[in-house]
C-alpha cells in the first residue's frame, strides 16, 4: 500500500489505466483475468492506492494491445519520477518537511511554468535574503530551520538553470515591487535579481501595474505547470498549509484563460523592465547592472 497520500502522477496514471480498460469494454474482473492479477490488485492500481512501476505499465500496454506510442510514452512518464528523481536525491536533506511536496517535484518536472503572484516574488526568482524575509513574515511552524528552508528554496531554482531548463512565464503585481519586504537593502537586491532574470532567454517577467483597469484573477495567486514527463498540465493554488491541485481539463483550461487575461492586462516586457528599474531607483538603488 502507498505510505502517503497518492501523488498527482499516481492519480493520473490510475485514471488513464482505468480509461483504457473501459474503452476496451472490459469489466474489472475480465481485465484482471487478462492481466493475470487479482481483481483487488487492479482496483488498487486504478485508484492510486499502490505505486505502479514502469515495467508494470509496459505489461499493461502489451496485454491491452495499446499501439499508440505517444500514449505509451505518456504513461511511462507518469510511472517514472521524471527529472525530480535525481533532484530529490541531491536535496532531500534540505527539505523542511519529511516528504517533499508534490508541487515541488512537479515544478522540477515541468517544461513550462506559468504563474501569477500578486503579493510576493515567485519562489523561483527570489534571492536568499528575500526568501528568508518572506518566511519570517508568516506564522512560525514548529522549530523551523530557516537556513535549510532558504537553501531548499534556492535549490528549487535549478529548474531554471539546468540543461534544457523550464520556461518561466511570470506576472507579478506592482505591489510586489513597492512592498519593502525585508527592508530597502533586501528589496534592492531582489529587484536587481528580477532585472537579471528578465534578461535570460527562459524567463518572461511582466508586471500588472497599479493603473490596470481590470482584475483578471480576483482569487489571487496561482500557477499552471506543463509537466514534461507524463505530458500533462495542471494548475495549483499554494495556501499557507497546503497546495490545492486542479487536475480536471475544464479547471486547467479556465486557469489558462485567466493567465492569458492577466498577461493582457500586464505591461509589456520592456515596460515591465523599466518599471522594475524605476522601483529600484525609488528606494535608492542603482539601475540595471
Amino acid at each position: 500500500m502507498a505510505k502517503h497520500p497518492p501523488t498527482v502522477r499516481m492519480r493520473r496514471l490510475g485514471a488513464e489505466l482505468r480509461k483504457i480498460r473501459e474503452e476496451l469494454g472490459l469489466a474489472l474482473e475480465e481485465a484482471s483475468t487478462l492481466l493475470n492479477i487479482s481483481k483487488s490488485a487492479l482496483h488498487r492500481m486504478e485508484n492510486a492506492q499502490v505505486i505502479v512501476r514502469t515495467h508494470e505499465v509496459d505489461y499493461f500496454l502489451i496485454k491491452y494491445e495499446v499501439l499508440d506510442q505517444a500514449l505509451g510514452e505518456s504513461l511511462r512518464g507518469l510511472a517514472g519520477a521524471g527529472r525530480s528523481k535525481e533532484w530529490v536525491k541531491r536535496h532531500a536533506n534540505l527539505s523542511p518537511t519529511p516528504v517533499i511536496s508534490d508541487a515541488v517535484r512537479l515544478e522540477q518536472d515541468s517544461a513550462r511554468i506559468r504563474t501569477f503572484q500578486p503579493n510576493v516574488v515567485p519562489g523561483l526568482l527570489q534571492t536568499p535574503e528575500y526568501a528568508r524575509a518572506v518566511m519570517r513574515s508568516r506564522p512560525p511552524v514548529g522549530d523551523r530551520d530557516y537556513d535549510s528552508s532558504v537553501a531548499f528554496r534556492m535549490a528549487r531554482q535549478e529548474a531554471l538553470t539546468r540543461p534544457n531548463p523550464a520556461f518561466l512565464d511570470a506576472v507579478i503585481s506592482e505591489t510586489v515591487l513597492r512592498q519593502m519586504t525585508g527592508g530597502a537593502e533586501v528589496m534592492a537586491g531582489q529587484l536587481h535579481r528580477l532585472l537579471e532574470a528578465s534578461r535570460t532567454p527562459n524567463v518572461r517577467l511582466r508586471v500588472l501595474p497599479f493603473s490596470a483597469t481590470t482584475l483578471p484573477s480576483p482569487e489571487g495567486a496561482f500557477t499552471v505547470l506543463d509537466v514534461e514527463s507524463g505530458d500533462f498540465t495542471l494548475a495549483f493554488i499554494e495556501g499557507l498549509i497546503q497546495a490545492i491541485f486542479l487536475e480536471g481539463d475544464d479547471d486547467v483550461a479556465r486557469y489558462s484563460v485567466v493567465f492569458e487575461r492577466v498577461c493582457a492586462a500586464a505591461l509589456s516586457e520592456p515596460d515591465s523592465y523599466a518599471l522594475v528599474e524605476q522601483a529600484l531607483r525609488d528606494i535608492g538603488g542603482e539601475g540595471s547592472r
